[in-house]
């Protein structure tokens, strides 16, 4: 994947830090010594982040998109290279899977650019979504709802497509996602209302997937 990719992912990460005093942080000593080029340092860091990227691109991309790995890979390059930016303001942990859920919409992004038509059935499985004992009329909804996330992560501004991954792909908290987008938590809120509302109005309009429309918090 082209580096130019990486760099624009590095801008936005180094957008949102903040100047708040690092936190107590289970991965705080072992990332500082990875980002100060400790290789030992670096391995047991990246085997840590490793699981937790891969399910980022898993839950953003769908478990079968052909380019789960890569994207994991990917993440993985991003944040070792966005690592020394990192000043406290969330958990490395979130920091990590806030890059993973980044590269993993650029890749949604530039499948619409090339791609417009084609949506792939096997791409439906959102893991979030219990699959177990299921009418055929409730997994034809989950996977309707679940590709119609996909695509509002790909046409949403930015900012907003953000949270919404964070918060409704991955579970962070509205906390969480202010903290990992190094805004305000009423910021994190308005925009969230915003995704979630552009998110309501298109699942309303699937007369199988309203009755799963959610009250914004």
């Amino acid at each position: 994947m082209p580096e130019p990719r990486r760099g624009r992912l590095l801008r936005l990460v180094r957008g949102s830090a903040g100047p708040e005093p690092e936190r107590t942080d289970a991965l705080g000593a072992l990332a500082r010594a990875a980002a100060a080029g400790d290789r030992t340092a670096i391995r047991t860091f990246l085997v840590t982040v490793g699981p937790h990227l891969l399910r980022v691109a898993r839950r953003v991309l769908g478990a079968q998109h052909p380019e789960v790995d890569d994207v994991a890979q990917e993440s993985a390059f991003a944040v070792m290279e966005a690592l020394p930016e990192h000043r406290g303001e969330c958990a490395i942990l979130t920091f990590a899977c806030r890059i993973a859920a980044l590269q993993a919409m650029q890749v949604l992004r530039r499948d619409r650019t090339q791609k417009r038509a084609a949506v792939r059935q096997d791409a439906f499985d959102f893991e979030e979504m219990a699959s177990a004992a299921r009418g055929a009329d409730e997994e034809l909804a989950a996977r309707a709802s679940a590709e119609i996330v996909r695509q509002m992560l790909d046409t949403l501004p930015i900012e907003q497509a953000e949270v919404l991954a964070l918060h409704c792909v991955l579970g962070f908290s509205v906390p969480e996602v202010a903290e990992a987008s190094g805004v305000p938590l009423e910021t994190a809120r308005s925009r969230l209302r915003l995704a979630k509302q552009a998110l309501r109005a298109r699942l309303l309009a699937d007369p199988r997937l309203a009755g799963a429309v959610e009250e914004s918090p």
